[in-house]
């Protein structure tokens, strides 16, 4: 899943106007609903300019001059969130509703709040009152469809990229994710479409490229996928995730040096990276390399040692060694693990012992 767009509008509604003093009358003589307006204003213009502690002090200003004003309280709330300080925007927001209980603003802020902290069921509620208050706005839509896919209720989550794009049909974002969605569901054709539309509003959106590509393959569009790879890493070498799928597409290309040399640029972004190991040791197989794809399945191994698919390669690395008794422990392990097919290898090769359960 991408991480969630900043789409959150705090400010309700546009400045109020200061209005224009006699020179020689002090601020402190103002009415307090004057004086409120003003102390807002210039939270308002400090936010803006991103001079939180500066906004702070002239929210609370506000709010002393008039403790029923909700927007400050919202906007107050707003600054501290941007400072991190999320227990505090949640009592702040907590006030404005109970000032302005039908406002969706407050709702999505503290539901922001409440995500922050890990409060997921209490945010996914905010949201939702958030939506009753105003059905056609677009985070909200958004944001909870992002905790309902990160919890797997994939169906959940679909309606409510719908919903944020029905909304707002210029949302990439929304696009992307429903994508990721579809292809939970295995619609990994509109999952495409998705990721196509995703990156014709926002061309520079490289996770819908990478994205996109593995859908690509799973609907047997491989020298789409390839070109989606290439393009991608031309923009983000550094990603040892992208160098691995490529190998892996080329791997499905039948080009095993080529896939070869994606696992291995991997590996040295990430040498930690278990499953480049193992992808290299297949790789490796193919091109008859049987002691270099030996020991590149026992480091994928060694650093995950439950990794099924690497025991079944090196079973075959070490058969071709004329290893034969490491095979066919690697090949019972792997059974062990998951892969019954291990039994399989073992018994055609005839090992000798019980077949693993």
């Amino acid at each position: 899943m991408m991480q969630k767009c900043l789409l959150f509008f705090v400010l309700l509604g546009a400045p109020v106007a200061a209005r224009a003093q006699v020179d020689t009358v002090r601020a402190t003589t103002l009415p307090g609903p004057q004086l409120a307006e003003k102390a807002y204003n210039s939270g308002l213009a400090s936010f803006s300019q991103q001079r939180y502690p500066a906004a702070l002090t002239s929210f609370g200003q506000a709010i002393a001059a008039r403790p029923d004003f909700a927007a400050a309280y919202t906007n107050r709330a707003a600054t501290h969130f941007e400072l991190k300080d999320y227990p505090a925007a949640l009592a702040d927001y907590t006030q404005a509703l109970k000032l302005e209980p039908g406002s969706y603003a407050g709702y999505f802020g503290r539901a922001r709040a409440h995500e922050a902290q890990q409060q997921l069921v209490e945010a996914e509620a905010d949201y939702s009152e958030a939506l009753k208050a105003r059905a056609d706005y677009a985070p909200a839509w958004y944001n909870r469809g992002v905790l309902r896919f990160e919890k797997a209720d994939f169906q959940a989550a679909l309606a409510d990229f719908n919903g944020a794009l029905q909304a707002d049909a210029k949302l990439a974002y929304a696009y992307h994710d429903r994508a990721s969605t579809q292809q939970k569901l295995g619609n990994y054709a509109a999952a495409v479409q998705d990721y196509t539309q995703a990156l014709a509003l926002q061309p520079d959106l490289l996770a819908a490229l990478l994205n996109r590509a593995a859908a690509e393959r799973r609907t047997g569009q491989l020298p789409q996928a390839l070109k989606d790879y290439d393009a991608y890493l031309a923009q983000k070498a550094d990603n040892p995730l992208a160098w691995t799928n490529r190998g892996s597409a080329r791997f499905e290309n039948n080009d095993y040096k080529g896939a070869i040399a994606d696992f291995s640029q991997a590996l040295q972004l990430n040498s930690a990276y278990a499953f480049a190991w193992n992808n290299r040791a297949a790789a490796q197989l193919k091109l008859e390399k049987y002691a270099d794809a030996a020991s590149d399945a026992s480091q994928a191994i060694k650093l995950k040692p439950d990794y099924a698919e690497a025991y079944l390669n090196r079973g075959h690395a070490r058969e071709m060694l004329r290893q034969s008794d490491e095979a066919c422990q690697d090949w019972r392990k792997a059974a062990t693990l998951g892969l019954p097919v291990g039994n399989s290898y073992a018994a055609a090769a005839g090992c000798a012992g019980e077949e693993a359960e």
